[in-house]
């Protein structure tokens, strides 16, 4: 999985995304001028609870714990793509289209040029589409997050897959002659733990200053505003972390 990533690795700098075309290998560049008002109008259009329930909300314990492609290659190339996020089923689609193959008897495996764990199984399509759709609203939010930067900086940033994937940086963003990388995460138990196992074990912080947004959804520290079923920061969030960079000593 990390040498097709690294392959076919998509990255946002400042008004540029670029991606390698997943048919035809060929790299490719775009402006991204997505503007922050009609992200907003899109989630407000989407009805993800609605789609979530549809599906049944199944848990397969042998699909939530099985190594495969991951989500956020497929989030980000439909970006690319198509210079918008998708909805929740353009995204389901978008998954299955590339490494998924469905079966004589309905039931799909994983296509095996694109295989990460040693044996392939079968499962129903509301058992992915459920573990698919439970990581959609955390791409909304970082997306949006990013234009937000965008428009209210004069900062150079960064999102690089591969950086995300592999070294746990959701954001390189530069200003004057110092470096910062973004850590995004959800303030639960479980995802503050996992962040401090990336911090000691994984990665290397080491060439610039890591800060942590953390996505608080309840409480006197909540940040966190809807756009219909969309949960995104809300516009305090990019501003303290503006002023933050800008006052780093």
């Amino acid at each position: 999985m990390k040498e097709f990533i690294l392959a076919n690795n998509i990255s946002i700098k400042n008004r540029e995304i670029s991606y390698v075309d997943f048919e035809t290998g060929e790299k490719i560049t775009k402006n991204f001028n997505i503007k922050l008002a009609n992200i907003h109008k899109k989630f407000k259009e989407i009805n993800y609870t609605k789609e979530y329930n549809k599906s049944g909300k199944v848990i397969n314990e042998n699909i939530e714990n099985y190594a495969m492609m991951p989500f956020a290659y497929v989030y980000y190339y439909f970006l690319a793509e198509n210079l918008t996020v998708p909805t929740p089923q353009e995204f389901v689609d978008k998954y299955f289209s590339m490494f998924c193959v469905k079966m004589k008897n309905g039931k799909y495996i994983f296509n095996k040029k694109y295989l990460i764990s040693k044996e392939n199984i079968e499962f129903e399509y509301d058992d992915l589409k459920c573990r698919i759709l439970r990581s959609y609203n955390s791409f909304n939010r970082e997306v949006e997050f990013l234009i937000s930067l965008l428009n209210n900086s004069d900062f150079n940033i960064e999102y690089n897959l591969a950086n995300d994937l592999f070294k746990g940086i959701d954001l390189i963003v530069k200003y004057k002659d110092k470096t910062f990388g973004i850590a995004e995460y959800v303030s639960t138990a479980r995802s503050k733990s996992y962040k401090e196992v990336k911090n000691e074990y994984r990665h290397d912080y080491t060439n610039f200053k890591m800060i942590d947004v953390i996505a608080t959804f309840s409480g006197k520290e909540r940040n966190i505003v809807k756009y219909g079923d969309v949960f995104c920061y809300n516009e305090e969030t990019a501003k303290e972390l503006i002023k933050t960079i800008k006052n780093a000593n």
